[in-house]
């Protein structure tokens, strides 16, 4: 029988207020990674991918953050750190949150590989659901019903998902995989935080690896403060960002092609003293790093993240992203692709800017007395107008423009045209 001191320390235990945990704080004492979910299965440590540590912590309660941007590449861990959240706030933070994926079958695939393991396995969040319940919630496909909240599940291509729900916790991950407009219910990002409207301390994630510029997830980077990870040169100290670099740029990635054809010598080039880092050196960079915005007056946290980040034997190696650069040159498509995935940057098109100064040395008079060359005019019709450019041409295809007007009416009846 237990004793009336056993009773009164029972007691103050129980009244005692719940220590105030961040959110990697938590991740690191109770989140277990699964085989389904991970390649290294066990304990999440932080540690591994301090770059994580920062964008985690803006869901503890302290945090004043509302909107966090995160424009990344594959295989960096940001999914993960985006289950930390969730397995925190059930924990510690209750409250309706809600998960956006592109589609329903996209839902239903991140939800058995990554949602699931956290429910069955990692304790705090399975006592939570009861045990034998955490087998049930994970059978639910729409919603996770636990105490003090409920974690609504959707397809962010369906209106109905948008429908009649209130949230605290909005996360709409793959963002560029999202249609630009729901039907006739208007632009995605507006409808998505709508749901929010009725929290005053509502806080908002917007996931993706960017596809082209002008898209989704680039629109929301660049209205964001873009936070660029920096780690110090370990020669000389100097704090920078990654960069892939290129053949007319002195620093970032180079690398050694042997007569045979094999890659060898990969090495990183400090932007400042010019010194050599390798791969090796990287868990030392990654936990001396940290955040730097570019435009730090604004109140949207933007994040940017690649594979050159990736801690040894959690993604791909730096000569393995060389092999892959060199694999897609020639070839549009491949190299987009290459771009977007592994360093999280939206692709332009050649041909998409002109540069300005360019044109501007293009321009010439034209000479009172210039002599009458073959004319042409070309007309773009419109709904509500004619436009229309008329040109000289000169030997070799040389092409003055004359003349550029604009004729408004609707075409489809003869004013415009007479």
């Amino acid at each position: 029988m237990m004793g009336a001191a056993d009773c009164l320390d029972v007691f103050w235990r129980a009244a005692a207020p719940r220590t105030a945990l961040r959110v990697s704080e938590w991740a690191d004492q109770h989140r277990i990674l699964s085989a389904k979910q991970s390649g290294e299965r066990g304990q999440w440590r932080t540690s591994r991918t301090p770059f994580l540590r920062e964008i985690m912590d803006l869901f503890c309660q302290t945090s004043r953050v509302h909107d966090v941007v995160i424009m990344k590449s594959s295989q960096v861990g940001v999914t993960e750190a985006t289950v930390n959240v969730l397995g925190f706030l059930m924990d510690h933070a209750p409250a309706p949150i809600m998960v956006l994926m592109p589609t329903l079958e996209s839902r239903d695939s991140w939800k058995v590989q990554k949602l699931n393991p956290l429910l069955q396995e990692t304790l705090p969040v399975r006592d939570l659901l009861g045990g034998v319940r955490a087998r049930d919630a994970a059978n639910r496909q729409d919603l996770i019903d636990f105490p003090g909240g409920v974690l609504f599940l959707a397809g962010g291509n369906s209106p109905n998902s948008y429908a009649q729900k209130s949230v605290r916790y909005l996360i709409l991950d793959d963002l560029d995989r999202f249609p630009e407009e729901i039907g006739e219910e208007g632009d995605i990002i507006t409808l998505a935080e709508g749901r929010t409207k009725a929290f005053a301390r509502a806080r908002r994630m917007y996931i993706s690896t960017p596809t082209v510029q002008g898209g989704l997830i680039h629109r929301q980077w660049e209205k964001s403060d873009q936070r660029r990870y920096h780690v110090p040169c370990p020669h000389c100290g100097h704090l920078q960002p990654l960069d892939w670099g290129g053949p007319d740029v002195g620093h970032g990635m180079k690398w050694t092609i042997l007569p045979t054809g094999e890659v060898t010598h990969v090495r990183y080039v400090c932007c400042e003293c010019g010194a050599e880092i390798f791969e090796h050196h990287k868990p030392a960079l990654l936990a001396a790093g940290r955040w730097i915005a570019a435009h730090p007056q604004r109140p949207m946290r933007g994040y940017h993240i690649s594979a050159l980040y990736a801690p040894i034997g959690l993604g791909p190696s730096w000569l393995e992203l060389v092999r892959g650069w060199l694999d897609a040159q020639g070839n549009t498509a491949t190299l987009r692709a290459w771009i977007n995935t592994n360093l999280g940057e939206a692709w332009r098109a050649q041909g998409e800017e002109s540069d300005p100064t360019h044109l501007l040395a293009r321009l010439e008079a034209f000479p009172d007395d210039m002599p009458r060359r073959p004319r042409t005019a070309g007309i773009d019709v419109q709904k509500d107008r004619l436009e229309c450019l008329v040109a000289e041409w000169g030997p070799g295809e040389e092409c003055w423009i004359v003349d550029y007007l604009i004729v408004e009416g609707d075409t489809a009846g003869p004013e415009p045209w007479a």
